[in-house]
């Protein structure tokens, strides 16, 4: 089993992922959680602490469940490729993020 241990970052992107996903702006989402226009961006910008129990409210707006947002089904050539770019050493594995870049 392939092991994906998420940064604050990368769990900031997929909430801003599934956002954009379904079509919800920060603005609309900061409102829907009932706090100000603004509140939402600053949340994205890791300025204002995301708890919890704020992560299970976005969740819950944005229709995704825990294991949606922590555990996205991938296909078994995904499951091999993450497996082996896991078991690379750091220098190795920036190689790659540098590879994938340039092919983007």
């Amino acid at each position: 089993m392939v092991n994906i241990n998420l940064t604050k970052e990368e769990i900031l992107n997929r909430i801003g992922y599934f956002r954009n996903l379904r079509n919800i702006s920060a603005y609309k989402l900061g409102l829907e959680l009932g706090h100000s226009k603004t509140y939402f961006y600053r949340v994205e910008s890791g300025e204002i602490a995301l708890t919890l129990d704020m992560l299970l409210d976005i969740l819950d707006i944005l229709q995704v469940t825990t294991t949606e947002f922590f555990c996205p089904s991938l296909k078994d050539d995904d499951k091999i490729l993450l497996e082996m770019i896991n078991n690379l050493s750091p220098e190795n594995k920036q190689t790659i993020l540098d590879l994938v870049k340039k092919l983007k």
